[in-house]
């Protein structure tokens, strides 16, 4: 295996080891006000990386990026009414319920359960994976690292240790998605596919500031699926 090809996936397993440990030693919360100034400057870098993806996958002329611009809305319409049908977002928002009854009954067995579920099943975790499996980028999972470090902290200080054995299967889920996307774009992916998906991330990255900020709840597991039509399409529009 190459670490190079799980760098982002290393950085969040890193992230949630360090979060979990820290709060243990350090036995005190982090305080509403610097939690808000982490989520701002979270912010700030989604904001940048969605730029920067857009900017590097698209090309071309003006009608090259008016073809490109339409591939990705489609892709992403087309992937929205897929990930509805599947119900996607209503299976994570049932995992996010179920952690949240979990947070009530603060058990050291459920601190491994529930900080695994939490930072497994979600959307970025899926989309930084794909991003870093196919271009080896890795600053999607980079931005989830700096949230789920700040949440391991949280959740380390009402489960316990527990939360320190959660980066394990961030470590095994997102690091397999990473090499096989690699593999995929190895042996069987043109740069096309890859550009269009890298598109489509970006737009999706922009999404993720309003879930980021705490100012909405786009339901952004259900746009998943652009990332595979977006993908087809591109193959043979971009």
């Amino acid at each position: 295996m190459n670490l190079a090809n799980v760098t982002g996936t290393l950085i969040n397993a890193s992230g949630i080891l360090l979060g979990s440990l820290a709060a243990l030693l350090l036995r005190r919360d982090l305080g509403h006000a610097f939690e808000q100034r982490i989520r701002y400057l979270v912010a700030i870098a989604a904001m940048s990386i969605g730029c920067w993806l857009l900017w590097k996958s698209t090309h071309g002329g003006l009608w090259d990026h008016l073809r490109q611009f339409l591939v990705i809305m489609a892709g992403l319409l087309a992937g929205n009414a897929i990930g509805l049908a599947l119900g996607l977002q209503k299976s994570l928002s049932r995992v996010a319920t179920h952690a949240s009854d979990a947070l009530r009954k603060p058990e050291l067995a459920n601190g491994f359960k529930v900080s695994a579920a939490l930072f497994c099943l979600t959307p970025l975790a899926v989309l930084g994976a794909v991003m870093e499996g196919l271009s080896g980028d890795a600053w999607v999972l980079a931005l989830k690292a700096s949230m789920d470090t700040v949440a391991a902290y949280s959740l380390a200080r009402s489960f316990g240790k527990g939360v320190c054995l959660s980066w394990i299967p961030v470590l095994a889920i997102q690091g397999n998605l990473s090499l096989l996307c690699r593999w995929l774009q190895d042996h069987y992916l043109n740069p096309n596919v890859t550009d269009g998906v890298m598109a489509v991330s970006g737009m999706m990255v922009f999404v993720s500031i309003v879930l980021i900020l705490g100012v909405g709840k786009p339901r952004l597991g259900d746009y998943l699926p652009a990332l595979g039509v977006t993908g087809v399409l591109a193959y043979w529009l971009w």
